[in-house]
């Protein structure tokens, strides 16, 4: 049963460092200018912490089948404190992430807006293999006499 109650509390913890990492995410995405490398920090850590949330949800149910007890743990109150936060947290963190997901996909609008004005405007030539100029794809050599 101490086992339970630890792998309980992990998962609390792990959910609520989860909660501050999204927490971080949306400030990072909410900036205007969104910083690219820190958001790929935040989307390893996330997906890190998602892992091990996984993995403790793995525990509590081998340990439910060897206990022959089922969420909401209404004979252990002290394990139905935990799943209440545990649900609350997931709750709450399945909103944020809802949320952020929104703003991730505003940003790529905003993205691919900005690409489609770049590449609109972009009549500039090229240069080819040989040094020459190229235009709507093949060279084009001028010669003087």
């Amino acid at each position: 049963m101490n086992d339970f109650i630890k792998t309980m509390n992990t998962l609390v913890e792990v959910l609520q460092s989860l909660d501050v990492v999204l927490n971080q995410e949306q400030t990072l995405l909410c900036a205007g200018r969104v910083n690219g490398i820190a958001l790929q920090t935040i989307t390893e850590q996330k997906s890190s912490l998602l892992t091990t949330v996984d993995y403790l949800d793995g525990q509590r149910r081998q340990h439910d089948k060897r206990l022959k007890q089922n969420a909401p743990y209404s004979r252990q109150p002290e394990i139905a404190r935990q799943w209440k936060l545990v649900v609350e947290i997931s709750e709450r963190l399945s909103r944020m992430n809802k949320h952020n997901g929104l703003l991730i996909n505003k940003q790529l609008d905003y993205n691919t807006q900005a690409l489609a004005v770049l590449s609109a405007n972009n009549t500039q030539n090229f240069y080819g293999p040989n040094g020459q100029t190229k235009s709507l794809g093949q060279s084009v050599r001028k010669i003087s006499i």
